[in-house]
């Protein structure tokens, strides 16, 4: 509150503070840039340069089967890699694998995501389709190499290690 005087006019009354202005709303300004398109005839730069297309590609979609192996405590193990699903960045896969000095094999759903600008695949287990005794479901990370021959990366569990898959065909 605030006492208000006056030089010649009635005795001093108390009077409310008034509520400040409010602000004026907040004012949005897009800027576009547009290149200009290049001369006719002109060179296009080819640096670090990529296709529109290829941008948004899940190479995922393009190979369904992929076939390797993978390192974890039971030794080296065969590995077929089975895409079932493909919807933009996203993937629905299934994990088959086959140890052959102890004959155990199994198999389990796993979900992704690809990121094409990095070129590389992460996936988490699922359920198990086919359970052997004593194993565990794993994650995965890799990078797909730039002409799709080789999907390489790491288990992702404290006692494995690398896995190599290439598209099978």
């Amino acid at each position: 509150m605030a006492l208000l005087l006056a030089a010649c006019g009635p005795a001093p009354t108390l009077a409310e503070p008034r509520a400040p202005e409010p602000p004026s709303p907040a004012e949005t300004i897009y800027i576009v840039i547009h290149d200009p398109p290049p001369a006719a005839g002109a060179a296009v730069a080819a640096d670090d340069w990529v296709p529109d297309e290829a941008r948004g590609e899940n190479p995922f979609a393009r190979t369904r089967t992929w076939i390797g192996d993978y390192d974890c405590p039971q030794g080296t193990t065969d590995m077929t890699f089975r895409i079932l699903q493909v919807q933009g960045d996203r993937i629905k896969a299934v994990f088959d694998f086959r140890h052959a000095a102890s004959g155990a094999s199994g198999k389990y759903l796993m979900r992704g995501r690809y990121d094409p600008e990095t070129r590389t695949a992460a996936f988490s287990p699922g359920a198990w389709l086919e359970r052997p005794p004593n194993y565990v479901t794993v994650s995965m990370k890799g990078d797909l190499a730039l002409d799709g021959s080789l999907f390489a990366g790491r288990i992702e569990h404290p006692e494995c290690g690398a896995f190599r898959l290439r598209p099978a065909g």
